[in-house]
């Protein structure tokens, strides 16, 4: 948390301030924090008691819009009071009650708030005091009251409503409380405020664990909701059921019998639902009738499926979104036939659409209680932006006195609906105040819950129950769904996936954490004031066919299903809303992104939690079995750190239970790590638990060096340099890509910003980029990352995908020619009114060196020896013997070449030629140059260093069509250390020596690898070995005597990392390495597979034409590495 100096504009944040001469209390320094945005904040710090006895803490408190408490803990025992903001420098204090300690305990005393937006809140005093024995004995005898009022409560309880085991445990417990008392009689002498606090969490935690007799068994744990009523709404969103069963899609009850429509519904209304929730577009259909998606669910659907709903027993809301496809927090366009009408024309056409389709569905026999006016309307309804807008709310008053004059002509009650999302941004109220200023007169307001989106259920109840409390209104859950696992089943990507909303939930993803979040949420529902029902979000939203990438069948599977999202609108959108939709359905169309979320299995089946209605009313148990291992959290490095896996991973349990459990992590997997290279490394570990193998993961990344300061906001602004409007920097973790800081913008009006750092660099190549997430946008905006060297700027454009859906621009190739220059990077934007999102995780990496050229050493001589390497001060020594590199002319090369040749032609003593060429660094060899040597006994002889050479003979050239070739890179790095240090040493040797050849695909022409292991070796063998980075093994490529001056040659089909070993005698090897084609495996991509193989994706594709689209590749294709 950044503390600065408090000033009377109240800046964001914290600071100190002091008071007034007129304050209540005294005129000393407080400490204040003011928010402009809702935030959960906790401050801690630990103290030592100097002696033994009672202690307490306390604060004063001022300010609004503020919850929160004090506690003081010692070991596992805790007291808390709760915080009073009751106005302007009024303040008030919180104290706990004592806690009694030996001297020497550790205090810890935890200040924790619930700040609303706008909320601010000044404490002083924070104190830790020793309570008095006054103080004791009044503590003392207010905790037996407690424990006496338990008792009597409990008592009232009914023996046969509970278990006889459970009921047992409360009686015995109750017995043991009031033995307490009576034994004391009065007199709290004898005993502690401690001791009694004991017997009062025995008792709750004994009452707490009473289990209904109607509990029954199941293959999930339900804990029973107490005070249902049988009117509570058990209800669930079905709108794709029809488009999905038009596409072939079975449904099964739980004996596996298949079901047809009448069936199907009546499943759902034996297991515990009562409600069925429809949405409705107005014309989801392009001008040559083809559906865009997502149930292409019109008015004629909801006529059919709510009468099979109706027919089963069940009543139906029926959702008007108002539009002719999705309409949600960041859309809510207007639908094709209203866009050009005026207010007053759209406000019209609201009321008649509202009442002809609801006489309609009534005439048709379907029983319609609720009706959603508008879906998710944050920000707007039918084209129409802002909830403080009159044009806005008279199309919610349209629709709304629409439903009550349908309900007055019919004599039947039907309820009028509003749905708003995001209670954690806590601006229920703002809506409902606009609401209620405009004449809106609604019945309940309904707000969507997703955990991984929508916040606590603590904040969740309190927002509904303030739109109770202040207006009246019936409240509910609209939506709300739970993974059941991270896997996906018909080929597109889902909501909840591994890397994507998976962290940091309450609740496992497993059938028995989605049990657990629809417990709670109805029993949060259930606890509100006026909480009437719960809705589940699509539960039968299944594959068409079940998609597996790793089947062989994944390719033809996945074509079906997209065949059936666009014939029948069964995915989420079809590409024909790009009509109407461009800037998401047009771009990101395709399947179910919630198809993990349903409560039937991939195939039709009916799970558990379809009976979750049902259940609470009950409570449901099951044997205690594995829910999941977790994988162990990820690991980040910087280059060249070291890394330790953790022994244990956490395993939960069906009954919500958890610990931790040994790993066995695979060594193979663990060798694989190249702590000296940047990239992402998995290794793969095993938890062996009742006689199962699970499997778990550890993803360990390797970062290259970030050279930028405070790269992810965590030191709030430092280092970085903001200009322009709707731009600023917060700490409240809500729209961060990882940590809590993150760069926000927002504006209600047009704006501009400009984000800069500035820093020194070395020569060198270098990358810039960060993360970007948001939405709002128009085509015309322009949000970009921006590198400035010398005044010339190199730019990449970031897309806003939505909240949490993170797009990530990068400039590459940046070329620093001089150490410490100065370089600028920043991120731009040029945004439309309403835009919004987060910039986070900023990086500045080094990726190359810029080096001097190779040269060529003064004046090539000629010379009868063949070509070899230049000798190594020792066998283990790797010192660079090469000559300084000066700047290679390849023209001076090749007129040296040919001089060369009229020199051997006139003079019969010389049977071949030399040319000797030091190189360093990147070495790409002309065509040129290899065709004034073809055919002739001319060898070029490229020296890299420690010992090692490459050459080219003119001879091995006969034959070799040179004019399609433009050049050869033969860059070495002969102090390379790729290959895993484990694999290494799988090869047994007296030496060994790695080295690296630049990667490019086969040699379009022989080439000789020469490499100098010692004259000490001399007659012992070298054996080379090519290292595949896929099979995580070394490949033989062949064995040379090794010569009397420690030399060795080996012909080199393709780049890529060797290791050369000496032995005493040839290896008898059978693995042996061959280039050529790579057949794709499951899990490869094609940039994954360049990178092994050490090229650009550009040269796999240049390689490879039949590669048509870089994001798809199939199981089984054949590639070409040569």
């Amino acid at each position: 948390m950044d503390l600065y100096r408090y000033s009377d504009t109240y800046e964001e944040g914290f600071g100190f301030s002091t008071r007034d001469s007129g304050a209540g209390n005294n005129t000393t320094t407080v400490w204040n924090y003011y928010s402009a945005t809702a935030q959960n904040l906790t401050a801690a710090t630990t103290v030592t008691a100097s002696d033994a006895g009672n202690y307490k803490a306390s604060f004063l408190t001022a300010g609004e819009d503020v919850t929160g408490t004090i506690s003081l803990t010692a070991g596992d025992r805790k007291v808390s009071a709760d915080l009073t903001a009751g106005g302007w420098d009024v303040y008030t204090l919180a104290e706990t009650d004592a806690l009694t300690v030996e001297a020497g305990t550790k205090l810890t005393i935890t200040i924790s708030l619930d700040i609303a937006a706008g909320g601010y809140l000044k404490i002083d005093d924070i104190l830790v005091t020793k309570a008095s024995d006054t103080e004791i004995q009044a503590a003392k005898k207010v905790k037996a009251e407690e424990l006496q009022n338990l008792i009597t409560e409990y008592k009232a309880l009914n023996e046969s409503d509970y278990t006889a085991d459970s009921w047992k445990t409360l009686q015995e417990s109750m017995t043991a409380s009031e033995n307490f008392l009576q034994a004391l009689n009065g007199d709290y002498t004898s005993t502690t405020v401690t001791e009694i606090e004991e017997k009062i969490t025995n008792l709750k935690k004994a009452k707490d664990e009473l289990k209904s007799a109607t509990v029954v068994k199941a293959g999930i744990n339900v804990e029973k909701v107490n005070g249902l009523t049988s009117d509570f709404i058990g209800g669930v969103d079905i709108s794709s059921y029809r488009a999905l069963k038009d596409s072939g899609v079975k449904y099964y009850d739980f004996a596996g019998n298949e079901l047809d429509d009448a069936r199907f519904f009546k499943l759902l209304k034996d297991s515990g639902i009562n409600y069925v929730r429809i949405r409705v577009w107005n014309n989801p259909y392009d001008a040559s009738g083809n559906g865009y998606g997502g149930g292409n669910n019109d008015l004629q659907k909801a006529v059919d499926m709510g009468k099979l709903a109706t027919d089963a027993g069940m009543r139906v809301l029926i959702d008007f979104h108002y539009s002719d496809f999705w309409a949600d927090p960041a859309k809510q366009k207007a639908l094709k036939a209203w866009a050009d009408m005026t207010i007053a024309e759209k406000t019209a056409a609201v009321k008649d659409y509202t009442m002809n389709s609801l006489n309609t569905l009534l005439d048709a026999g379907v029983d319609v209680g609720m009706v959603q006016v508008g879906n998710e309307t944050n920000n707007g309804i039918a084209g129409e932006s802002g909830l403080e807008n009159a044009n806005t709310t008279v199309i919610f008053r349209a629709g709304c006195e629409a439903i009550q004059q349908v309900e007055q002509d019919r004599n039947k009650e039907i309820k009028a609906v509003v749905h708003f999302a995001n209670p954690e941004k806590q601006n229920y109220m703002t809506y409902a105040k606009a609401l209620a200023d405009a004449g809106v007169e609604y019945d309940v307001f309904a707000s969507s819950y997703y955990p991984y989106w929508h916040g606590t259920l603590d904040n969740l109840k309190n927002q509904l129950n303030e739109i109770t409390e202040k207006y009246g209104k019936e409240v509910m859950v609209a939506e709300t769904s739970w993974a059941t696992g991270l896997e996906d089943s018909d080929g597109h990507a889902n909501t909840v996936r591994e890397g994507n909303n998976d962290a940091g939930m309450d609740y496992d993803f497993s059938i028995y954490g989605q049990a657990k979040e629809l417990r709670e949420v109805i029993n949060a529902v259930s606890e509100m004031d006026k909480g009437i029902g719960v809705f589940y979000w699509e539960p039968a939203w299944i594959p068409v066919k079940v998609y597996d990438e790793n089947a062989e069948n994944a390719a033809n599977v996945l074509t079906e299903n997209k065949a059936a999202w666009e014939k029948y609108g069964s995915g989420w959108a079809a590409s024909y809303a790009k009509e109407y939709d461009a800037e998401d359905a047009g771009k990101w169309y395709g399947g179910s992104a919630i198809d993990n979320q349903a409560l039937f299995d991939a195939s039709g089946h009916p799970l558990e939690t379809l009976k979750i209605f049902s259940y609470v009313k009950t409570g449901a148990e099951t044997a205690k079995k594995i829910s999941t291992v977790k994988n162990a959290d990820a690991i980040e490095i910087e280059l060249g750190s070291t890394f330790t896996l953790p022994e244990t991973v956490k395993v939960t349990c069906s009954d919500y239970t958890s610990g931790a459990e040994n790993v066995t992590w695979n060594a193979q997997d663990v060798a694989a790590v190249n702590t000296n290279a940047a990239g992402k490394y998995t290794v793969n570990g095993t938890v062996s638990l009742e006689g199962e193998t699970y499997q778990t993961k550890c993803v360990i990344t390797v970062n290259p060096q970030n050279l930028l300061t405070n790269p992810r906001f965590e030191d709030g602004e430092n280092a970085w340099i903001l200009s322009g409007t709707g731009i600023k920097v917060l700490m409240d973790g809500k729209d961060s890509k990882d940590g809590n800081g993150y760069l926000h913008f927002y504006n209600d009006s047009d704006f501009t910003y400009d984000v800069t750092q500035t820093i020194t660099l070395d020569a060198g190549i270098y990358r810039f980029g960060g993360y970007l997430q948001g939405g709002g946008n128009l085509a015309a905006d322009s949000y970009e990352v921006y590198v400035s060297v010398d005044g010339k700027p190199q730019t990449a454009q970031g897309e806003l995908n939505g909240w949490k859906n993170w797009s990530n621009p990068e400039v590459q190739n940046i070329k620093i020619t001089k150490d410490g220059t100065k370089v600028t990077v920043g991120i731009r934007a040029t945004a439309s009114a309403g835009a919004w999102g987060s910039w986070d995780d900023m990086y500045l990496n080094k990726t190359g060196e810029v080096t001097p050229a190779p040269v060529v050493t003064p004046q090539p001589t000629a010379t009868l020896t063949p070509a070899t390497a230049p000798e190594t001060e020792s066998s283990s020594a790797d010192k660079d013997t090469s000559a300084p590199v000066q700047t290679v002319d390849w023209n001076t090369v090749t007129s040296n070449v040919q001089a060369k040749i009229a020199e051997v032609t006139q003079n019969p003593n010389i049977n071949s030629v030399n040319m000797n060429i030091v190189c360093s660094g990147e070495t790409r060899l002309p065509a040129a140059v290899l065709g004034s040597i073809k055919g002739l006994d001319m060898t070029l002889a490229l020296h890299s260093g420690n010992g090692v050479t490459v050459s080219i003979s003119g001879q091995d050239l006969k034959g070799t069509a040179l004019n399609a070739l433009q050049n050869i890179d033969l860059t070495v790095d002969s102090k390379a250390r790729n290959i895993p240090a484990a694999v290494a040493a799988s090869k047994k040797a007296e030496a060994t020596k790695q080295l690296s050849v630049k990667d490019t695909g086969a040699f379009p022409v022989t080439v000789n690898i020469h490499v100098n292991v010692g004259a000490e070796n001399s007659g012992k063998y070298a054996n080379l070995y090519r290292y595949n980075a896929e099979k995580k093994q070394l490949e033989y490529c062949g064995s040379f005597p090794v010569t009397r001056n420690g030399q060795s040659v080996f012909a080199l089909k393709q780049g890529g990392d060797y290791m050369v070993t000496v032995t005493a005698a040839q290896p008898k090897e059978t693995v042996y390495f061959n280039s050529g084609d790579y057949a794709v495996k499951a899990g490869d991509t094609l940039s994954a597979i360049a990178k092994r193989n050490h090229m650009s994706l550009a040269e796999l594709k240049a390689k490879n034409p039949q590669i048509k689209d870089l994001h798809k590749i199939r199981v089984g294709q054949k590639l070409n590495l040569n």
